[in-house]
């Protein structure tokens, strides 16, 4: 039976893309694993120089889906900044690369790829890499000191801040309370171990908070704080 105007015209077209596929460009594929300051102006550099070009794709893997500003944590501690003030979404800065929002796992360097854990579910993906750059950040070390790993706050996102905002109220609450003095001092005695700058900046922090919100307690002496 011959074919038909219609057959014969997606027979001629279906040929025609065959070629198309069989000749698709090969991508080199720039993996940055890490959004922090290091892994944000990588990526902003190869957003403006690389990212564009057809044969290249970028891709950025980051904890969290926006950038934050370390050095201002104390202050949303403190509660002279909002959350909103020091962040600013990965999506908004860089317009070329791909942004996933993801937990690395593993690196396969012989397979070349990065292994990683994403979504409510902690679903497992891949990303192929022909170039890998990790800027994955450091972690508290804590020294091997029994028991600040268990009780001590760390000052390392926005968790932490708001943490530490509410445990110095809870400490209030539970010094204006406590009658024995010297069990109200303990409450309201707050150390910070680390003289660096944000050691230094979180303390500052943690002195104005106490001092001023204690003003709100009757029966809090302004002395009997201590940072």
């Amino acid at each position: 039976m011959p074919l038909t105007y219609a057959e014969k015209r997606n027979r001629v077209f279906h040929n025609r893309a065959a070629p198309r596929d069989s000749f698709r460009m090969k991508k080199t594929k720039i993996v940055i694993a890490g959004g922090g300051f290091a892994g944000l102006y990588a990526a902003r550099y190869l957003d403006k120089h690389l990212a564009h070009r057809l044969d290249v794709e970028v891709t950025l893997i980051a904890r969290e889906n926006f950038i934050l500003f370390t050095p201002m944590l104390h202050e949303v501690a403190a509660g002279d900044l909002a959350p909103a003030d020091i962040v600013n979404p990965l999506r908004r800065i860089l317009r070329r690369v791909n942004v996933i929002e993801a937990d690395v796992q593993e690196v396969d360097f012989g397979a070349r790829k990065v292994r990683c854990v994403h979504g409510l579910e902690d679903a497992e993906i891949e990303f192929e890499f022909d170039h890998l750059l990790l800027t994955l950040g450091s972690e508290t070390n804590f020294f091997d000191n029994a028991g600040i790993r268990d009780w001590a706050v760390t000052m390392k996102n926005l968790s932490d801040a708001a943490l530490l905002r509410n445990r110095m109220v809870a400490f209030l609450e539970e010094a204006t309370l406590e009658r024995d003095a010297a069990a109200r001092r303990q409450w309201l005695t707050f150390v910070i171990a680390g003289g660096g700058f944000a050691g230094s900046e979180t303390a500052g922090a943690v002195n104005d908070f106490v001092r001023e919100t204690a003003k709100f307690y009757p029966r809090l002496g302004d002395e009997e704080g201590r940072v």
